[in-house]
């Protein structure tokens, strides 16, 4: 408990007095994200994606290091649940995460757009043109709210794929009429799929979003880790390192 207490302390330290030896605090959990969520995140990105680069980056900024897996999405975040892992990233803010996680300030905030089947005779104005619709979102990611009380209510229907990619070929098959993502997800997973011809994009943004860094509740030191990752956050960007990692992913994304 003795040793619990002083790495609570030297986190919180950390904001203030900038880089530590990261041989200071003894954590062997890992941080977990996901495959195919490029430009974000990925085994096969440089650097495991832009948001990887970021955290890691983020993190060494006060002196902290920690190794990142790739698992599946539901997988990962039920781990941080468990404390098998330290957090995961990058998620959208829900209510339901809300009460089991804690947030990190915004690693980037993105347009959420609506991709449409050109099968289907959806057009998006408003999140009630989804009642009667079908939507696809792969295992453990989240329908924007509205979205997801028009499910629980049974007033739209959401298929479940394993990933992204089998999102991308049901709507492009006509077989659901739409997924929300952000501009840059959705865009690098239809061209990856060559689907640009049977996908359409409503011309209206669902939504703005922030991606997040996530830690559970449980966690006893999870406020002092975000603490000093948000810290670091902030000398990234205001260093002007933060604009170069986005330039350099970026450039490299479909």
């Amino acid at each position: 408990m003795a040793g619990r207490r002083c790495v609570l302390a030297m986190l919180l330290l950390l904001a203030a007095v900038g880089p530590v030896r990261s041989a200071s605090v003894d954590s062997t959990l890992d941080l977990v994200t996901g495959n195919d969520f490029a430009p974000f995140t990925g085994e096969d990105l440089p650097e495991g994606g832009l948001l990887t680069d970021i955290v890691r980056r983020a993190f060494g900024e006060v002196g902290l290091r920690y190794e990142v897996r790739f698992l599946p999405w539901r997988r990962g975040y039920d781990g941080v649940l468990a404390g098998k892992f330290l957090g995961t990233f990058p998620y959208v803010r829900t209510p339901d995460r809300a009460m089991e996680m804690l947030f990190s300030d915004p690693l980037l905030e993105v347009r959420q757009l609506v991709y449409l089947s050109a099968h289907s005779g959806m057009d998006f104005r408003e999140p009630g043109d989804f009642r009667g619709r079908t939507v696809c979102a792969p295992v453990g990611y989240a329908l924007p709210p509205e979205l997801a009380e028009l499910a629980a209510a049974g007033a739209l229907t959401r298929e479940s794929p394993a990933d992204l990619p089998a999102c991308v070929r049901m709507v492009a098959s006509g077989r659901v009429d739409a997924f929300v993502i952000d501009e840059f997800t959705g865009r690098s997973a239809v061209a990856k799929a060559g689907a640009g011809e049977e996908i359409r994009v409503a011309p209206l943004p669902y939504a703005r979003a922030g991606q997040h860094l996530i830690l559970s509740r449980s966690l006893p030191e999870a406020a002092a880790i975000l603490s000093a990752f948000n810290a670091g956050l902030k000398k990234l960007k205001d260093g002007g390192a933060f604009e170069e990692i986005l330039r350099r992913h970026l450039s490299a994304a479909p």
